[in-house]
């Protein structure tokens, strides 16, 4: 052996020169294989850690870019990631990696991280997150609350302090949450419920939910029939009286592509209203619903649905 070879600065040497080497043939890979490795390879409950690592992982590709901007810390995001099946819930554990890696990043806030607990129904999570972390609830905790149906956690949130608004009931009916439902109206006094419980109910497509709130003594009120499944549309106007239905109701059932259900609508006797323009506007996304539109002859079209006062096409994609 030739002197010097196994001194240990020969070795670091060596050592060094490998994984410089191993660096340039990294660097070298093609963008096409790094996507191949990032789609089919890497779990998407590490990505976050895998675009962390450095920034030639984080750049590499715009499609990593993309993904780690659609999965970072939104509450919503990061919950339809985990029902997805491609992750399984998050652990204290990867709240706690998040906390130290994100806390030096711009924009970075505890809201999204509270509220996602909060939708992942974990009390352990949220102590950690308030009581160590120092982190406060928010306008938008209740909502999560009540989509996570965990009544353990609803209960978290009044030790702490929190006062429930219309918010929390359309989280639950939103969710399906009938059990939280049920602990929420029987507090003293009850949580507040309007409207939009039942819109969101509907929308859902959970239809026990909405017999159980219409079935309350007082129910809770409704306004239109709108955005619901179609079953749902059914019970709701096959009440006495019916829900009361308009323009707006086709419109939004054109816009998420419901066909069945905008057929069903404009079958009845008499039709729901409609406006064909505003039908055919809404369905933009779905050129199905579109030739449906083109092909019917009735020419009965409320001109304006500017006019009805229960549409407002921007309040039907927030989440709260």
């Amino acid at each position: 052996m030739a002197r010097g070879e196994g001194e240990p600065s020969a070795k670091r040497a060596k050592v060094d020169e490998a994984k410089d080497e191993e660096e340039v043939v990294c660097f070298r890979l093609p963008p096409e294989l790094w996507q191949k490795i990032v789609d089919e390879y890497l779990h998407q409950n590490d990505l976050l850690a895998f675009a962390m690592t450095c920034r030639f992982f984080r750049d590499t590709t715009t499609d990593l870019r993309k993904k780690v901007g659609r999965t970072t810390l939104n509450a919503y995001r990061l919950d339809d990631l985990r029902k997805s099946g491609k992750v399984a819930s998050h652990t204290l554990g990867w709240f706690q990696w998040v906390c130290d890696t994100f806390k030096v990043l711009p924009r970075f806030t505890g809201g999204n991280l509270i509220n996602y607990a909060a939708l992942q129904g974990s009390v352990e999570i949220l102590r950690w997150l308030m009581e160590d972390k120092g982190w406060e609830l928010n306008w938008h905790t209740g909502w999560f609350a009540g989509m996570s149906g965990s009544v353990e956690v609803l209960e978290y949130l009044l030790e702490r302090g929190y006062e429930f608004d219309r918010n929390v009931c359309r989280g639950a009916a939103k969710g399906g949450r009938l059990e939280a439902l049920k602990f929420l109206r029987g507090l003293d006094p009850p949580c507040p419920w309007d409207e939009w419980t039942c819109i969101r109910a509907a929308e859902g497509g959970h239809l026990e939910v909405l017999k159980w709130v219409r079935s309350q003594d007082p129910p809770c009120p409704w306004v239109a029939a709108m955005r619901g499944h179609l079953d749902v549309l059914k019970w709701m106007r096959a009440q006495e009286p019916p829900c009361p239905w308009s323009a707006s109701t086709c419109s939004l059932a054109a816009r998420i592509g419901q066909l069945e259900a905008l057929k069903w609508l404009r079958a009845q006797n008499p039709p729901c209203p409609w406006s064909r323009s505003a039908c055919r506007l809404e369905a933009w996304k779905h050129q199905h619903v579109i030739d449906w539109i083109d092909q019917q002859e009735d020419e009965s079209d409320v001109s304006d649905i500017d006019s009805d006062e229960s549409y407002n096409s921007d309040s039907y994609d927030i989440g709260y």
